[in-house]
């Protein structure tokens, strides 16, 4: 199997690692390509990794012939055109988060991959961690009834750590922090309930950039389930909290900690143990080959992008959006992916 990978910064350096993984677990896997416009940054990565059969090369076009799937690590914007053309040439995709930075992007790589019996995967890595894993299955259980209130709180030093990079620009990084590390909480809210996007509002703060630092956001999911994502871009470190309250009580991810109240006050941590941590790369070889089911599927990518740009549309128009609203102005027929 020959597994290309298209941007070579940090993050191509953790999959090279994962591939390399498999290949010593006895899978047989070949990376002919490393692309990357910046040529240095490609034979970093060859040098660091002994990548000796890997040809450095800078147009990721040339190659679509000669791969059979690609890793695409570039900068957002970049994402979906990439993505549709390796589609296109019959080549499956492992994509960074986040999936594409338009809504219509997103429908149209979704609808692609379909077609043409493609995988299409994207790297959410909390698909693939214990706590989170067992927190998806207790919700999608009936563990706490059904979920009427969600509350996330995001915080990154992201403002000092990118500035002055192209994640703090519209032309390659597509909107700031709620489209960038936020992409994996506003993941998280709908693959652990199963819930869809409805309306978003959302107040902004840019600092001194073109994108998104400060974010307060409200969204209404099915079934009237409310969502309150809090990012604050300008942190002094990492931190991280869901809260999912249902009809029966309520269940808070701290990861690495799961915690259950009951509406009896019944207090208890779920048992993680019996899930076992895995790298989203180990999921998209075993779907390649047949051995396994795409656990981080591209229709998470697409209502992360419309919650995404529904909250930008609502900051500008300072008043709540609907992602029907958002489909019908583009042409999208919202009943395909949004109703069941």
């Amino acid at each position: 199997m020959r597994i290309s990978v298209i941007g070579c910064g940090n993050v191509a350096h953790a999959h090279v690692k994962d591939l390399l993984t498999l290949r010593a677990r006895g899978y047989e896997i070949e990376i002919p390509f490393l692309v990357d416009v910046n040529r240095e940054k490609a034979l970093k990565l060859k040098e660091k990794w002994n990548l000796e059969e890997a040809e450095v090369v800078e147009d990721y076009r040339l190659i679509l012939d000669r791969t059979d799937a690609v890793i695409i690590c570039t900068p957002h914007t970049l994402h979906y055109e990439q993505i549709l053309n390796s589609l296109k040439r019959d080549v499956s995709v492992f994509v960074e988060k986040p999936m594409v930075c338009r809504l219509e992007h997103a429908y149209t790589v979704v609808e692609e991959a379909e077609k043409r019996g493609l995988v299409l995967e994207i790297g959410f890595q909390r698909h693939f961690i214990p706590c989170f894993m067992a927190a998806r299955d207790f919700i999608r259980g009936g563990g706490i009834g059904n979920i009427r209130i969600i509350s996330m709180i995001l915080g990154q030093k992201w403002y000092r750590n990118f500035r002055g990079t192209w994640r703090h620009t519209l032309a390659l990084g597509g909107g700031g922090e709620l489209l960038d590390s936020g992409s994996h909480f506003l993941d998280v809210a709908l693959w652990t309930t199963g819930l869809k996007p409805v309306r978003v509002f959302a107040l902004i703060d840019r600092y001194d950039t073109e994108v998104d630092i400060n974010t307060g956001l409200v969204a209404e999911l099915s079934n009237g389930t409310i969502l309150n994502f809090t990012v604050a871009g300008d942190d002094s470190s990492w931190y991280e909290l869901e809260i999912f309250w249902g009809d029966e009580g309520r269940l808070i991810l701290k990861p690495p900690e799961v915690m259950v109240l009951k509406r009896d006050c019944e207090k208890y941590e779920l048992d993680t143990s019996k899930y076992s941590s895995s790298r989203p790369v180990f999921n998209f070889v075993d779907v390649l080959l047949g051995k396994d089911v795409n656990r981080c599927p591209p229709i998470y990518g697409l209502y992360v992008i419309a919650i995404v740009e529904a909250a930008y549309r609502s900051y500008e128009l300072n008043r709540p959006v609907n992602i029907k609203e958002i489909c019908e102005e583009k042409g999208l027929d919202y009943y395909k992916f949004f109703t069941e």
